[in-house]
């Protein structure tokens, strides 16, 4: 029970911990997304009212510029009051229009108004709007806008005419069709659009923003006039969050530098940014179900692993207590299942050899061999991908030793060592043996224990002395820096070094979870990497001796594979 409890809680932390990360990773970068989606979109929208700005006064502007591609101060007096005349009844947004000589004074008979009884007050005001705007003019030049003037915001515009300077036209431009197009203009359900001129009032506006009106203290408004301050000649451009709390919003400008407008939107960042919220949602709720099925599929695997596991031991302990020939019933067809056939058939062995009672020592001596064998072949028959794997060890372990001139005693010994050189791993629990991921530090450190466990295995087989070496230091490493005798160079025995390089080649050259078989000549440039710090540097080049030659043979292939030469 306390190891389904631990194998269940292993396997709760192993998925449920990477779910929750990659939830929470998936929140983080989407909401990054939504809220540059929702930013763009603000500026996108700026962009696309000022563009509509510009053509709502392209019109008038238009209009009154025209006037000066005219030799307008050439002609009769007439004919200059019918040019004017004919922009006001063409233009119903251009309400005034004068002429003023070079000398800035108003030239009589031409000063003409869309609305022909006006206070005398209101003709005044324009006139002096016109005034300001003449002084070192050479161009047109735009004036402050007049909040209220026949009901609706007025823009004043003044141009020179000629070159040198013959006289100055200057018109008085309704913004009623500005103010007409941003109150209907919308952002969302309740986000609004503005224009507002240099010193921070409303120019026209939605959202119930009277003409005059100060915003100079709203949080766009006053981040705008903080930055042209600092830099009154760049293009400014900003969208970001303004405010805090429930007055919090999304809010986009736009400098029209020619004007000394500035266009805002404005959007509650809830509304702005709904669609993160909506995301969360969605990923708190698959992250919620991908939970639930890794506790349901997490029982479902602890159980399924540790129950048989009772039968092993209630069968091993028939098995200790003399009753040879007992068998676990254990259909599945997996590792597990191998496992049980292997224990099975040792089973068998056992009674077998128990009913011969032992008669030679030659036949005792083939048969204890033939049994240890068994259980190597049953380390690698726990795992498809280890599958052989001993064998070959073996088998290059003897072509290393011939190619070192090796005598036969010591060709035996290899490949006696090369099969049995992982016969400790027997020791090792099967949660960790045939885990498919990455070993924790504590699972390593039992893990590098099997040499250890093997050479107790063989220790007390008097034939195998030989090959005690090749199972005990085929870790150790050529700088010293293996396991368990931390051994160096040649201190480490000569059979041990070349079982060492045999296994790591065939290692590389074999499928395992967590790489596929490498090619053989990228198996050589691993050993070369590995010569000199993990693997002898001679019996790495007796390796590849060995594979110019004859070759040797590799996992899924029935004939040698040779290297190019």
């Amino acid at each position: 029970m306390r190891l389904f409890k631990a194998i269940l809680l292993l396997m709760l932390v192993a998925s449920i911990i990477p779910t929750v990360m990659v939830g929470w990773l998936s929140v983080s970068h989407t909401r990054e997304l939504l809220v540059r989606d929702a930013q763009e979109l603000a500026q996108e929208r700026v962009k696309q009212l000022r563009l509509k700005l510009e053509d709502v006064l392209s019109g008038p502007v238009q209009a009154v510029v025209g006037l000066t591609n005219t030799p307008f101060f050439a002609k009769a007096p007439a004919e200059q009051q019918a040019l004017i005349a004919s922009v006001l009844t063409q233009r119903r947004d251009v309400l005034a229009i004068t002429a003023f000589s070079a000398q800035k004074e108003r030239l009589p008979g031409l000063q003409a108004f869309a609305v022909h009884e006006l206070p005398p007050s209101a003709v005044g005001e324009h006139e002096a709007r016109a005034r300001a705007l003449l002084e070192g003019l050479n161009g047109l030049r735009y004036g402050e806008v007049a909040p209220q003037v026949q009901g609706a915001p007025v823009m004043t515009l003044a141009i020179s005419v000629g070159e040198p300077v013959k006289g100055y036209i200057a018109a008085d431009v309704s913004l009623a069709g500005l103010q007409e197009m941003l109150q209907q203009e919308r952002v969302g359900s309740n986000g609004f659009f503005y224009v507002a001129d240099r010193h921070g009032r409303v120019v026209a506006g939605g959202a119930g923003l009277s003409p005059g009106t100060d915003v100079s203290q709203r949080g766009p408004v006053s981040h705008l006039l903080e930055q042209v301050a600092h830099s009154p000649d760049a293009e400014h451009f900003h969208v970001g969050n303004f405010g805090q709390g429930t007055d919090a919003t999304v809010s986009a400008y736009n400098l029209v530098q020619d004007l000394g407008w500035t266009i805002f939107s404005e959007q509650p960042v809830v509304q702005a940014y709904r669609q993160v919220k909506v995301m969360e949602d969605r990923i708190l709720l698959g992250v919620g179900g991908a939970m639930l099925v890794a506790v349901v599929l997490a029982y479902i695997f602890s159980r399924n692993l540790t129950r048989p596991l009772k039968n092993f031991t209630a069968k091993a302990l028939e098995l200790a207590n003399g009753n040879f020939g007992a068998e676990v019933s254990l259909p599945q067809k997996n590792e597990l299942g191998e496992l049980a056939q292997t224990f099975n058939y040792m089973s068998k062995q056992l009674m077998a050899y128990d009913m011969e009672n032992r008669r030679l020592y030659e036949s005792l001596e083939q048969g204890y061999l033939e049994t240890i064998v068994a259980l190597a072949n049953s380390i690698d028959s726990k795992d498809a991908y280890t599958r052989g794997h001993s064998q070959r060890v073996g088998d290059v372990a003897v072509e290393i030793g011939k190619e070192l001139s090796l005598p036969e005693r010591q060709l035996k010994q290899l490949q006696y060592g090369g099969i049995l050189h992982d016969i400790g791993k027997i020791g090792i629990a099967e949660s960790i043996l045939c885990k498919q991921s990455r070993l924790t530090d504590a699972e390593m450190d039992i893990m590098r224990e099997h040499p250890g466990i093997g050479d107790s295995i063989i220790g007390a087989v008097s034939f195998l002395t030989g090959v005690r070496a090749c199972v005990r230091n085929h870790h150790e490493r050529w700088d010293g820096t293996g396991y368990p005798d931390k051994l160096k160079g040649e201190d480490i025995p000569m059979l041990a070094r070349i079982v060492a390089c045999a296994d790591t080649f065939d290692a590389c050259t074999s499928t395992r979870p967590y790489q596929k078989a490498m090619p053989l000549e990228q198996a050589v440039q691993i050993l070369d990497k590995l010569s000199g710090a993990q693997l002898d540097p001679a019996v790495v080049e007796a390796l590849r001796r060995v594979l110019q030659k004859k070759g040797v043979r590799l996992e899924g292939h029935r004939q040698p594979v040779k290297l190019a030469s």
